[in-house]
């Protein structure tokens, strides 16, 4: 009996938070337009051919409205590649990974920093090695003669409850700070800075992204191997389950006085 009050104020207080929760909403709608790239730079359907082949990914037709996305393989792993920097922030810009399933705690980890780079062939790209499992992330230095860790790539073992091989999304961080996600709504604006490409029924996606207002989508431009959409509906989970929470918090006891 004495045990009860303790037991009320613990369940009280996971209900309140549930409450006040705000699950993650893909509200991405592509495609969206793509204007023409500056003098000198590559637009981004250039950049699409080298990567997928010459007019199998079609950059205006082909934009993804993924926003999460999970690993293809049985042992969680993936393959980031820096593809292309058209930028005069390309010093200063991140790229990485982000878990969570409120938009309230989300756990990033930075994969490129701004020394790594791109380039016309595979050999001159910063490549890393990830592996993921419940809980751990592992980022290495990959196998391109390039990479190297602390200046390109974030080596090291990430730990947090948020990190799940089944659940992530990418982000980009401009030199100034500004974190543009996978999914819109998480941005601050809810603009589009990221658009997502598949490479037709494979596993293999560019994600292309935007640091201005120019909409050109090639100030940065990362390949990523071995990853897929979650099946649908899996990050609706949390919000059927916050939402029963609420409800039951409305419902008082019958014999409540």
């Amino acid at each position: 009996m004495k045990f009860r009050p303790l037991a009320a104020a613990i369940a009280g207080a996971l209900v309140s938070a549930a409450i006040h929760a705000a699950p993650i909403v893909n509200n991405n709608v592509r495609p969206v337009a793509i204007n023409g790239s500056s003098p000198g730079e590559q637009p981004l359907q250039t950049v699409l051919d080298s990567v997928f082949g010459a007019g199998a990914v079609s950059a205006a037709n082909h934009q993804s409205s993924a926003g999460m996305w999970g690993s293809a393989t049985g042992v969680a792993t993936t393959i980031p590649t820096l593809v292309m920097e058209q930028t005069s922030g390309a010093a200063s810009q991140k790229f990485g990974m982000w878990f969570g399933t409120d938009s309230s705690n989300i756990y990033r980890v930075d994969l490129f920093f701004g020394g790594a780079v791109g380039g016309a062939s595979t050999s001159q790209m910063s490549t890393a090695g990830i592996g993921i499992d419940n809980g751990v992330m592992y980022i290495g230095g990959g196998i391109s003669a390039q990479s190297a860790c602390g200046t390109q790539i974030n080596c090291g073992v990430f730990t947090n409850a948020l990190i799940n091989p089944s659940s992530f999304g990418f982000y980009f961080q401009t030199g100034d700070g500004r974190i543009a996600y996978s999914i819109d709504s998480l941005n601050s604006d809810g603009a589009t800075r990221v658009l997502a490409f598949q490479g037709g029924a494979s596993t293999n996606w560019v994600f292309a992204f935007e640091d201005g207002t120019d909409n050109d989508f090639q100030d940065m431009v990362v390949k990523i191997e071995s990853i897929q959409v979650p099946e649908p509906g899996s990050l609706a989970l949390l919000g059927l389950a916050l939402a029963g929470l609420a409800g039951a918090s409305r419902r008082k006891p019958k014999n409540a006085g």
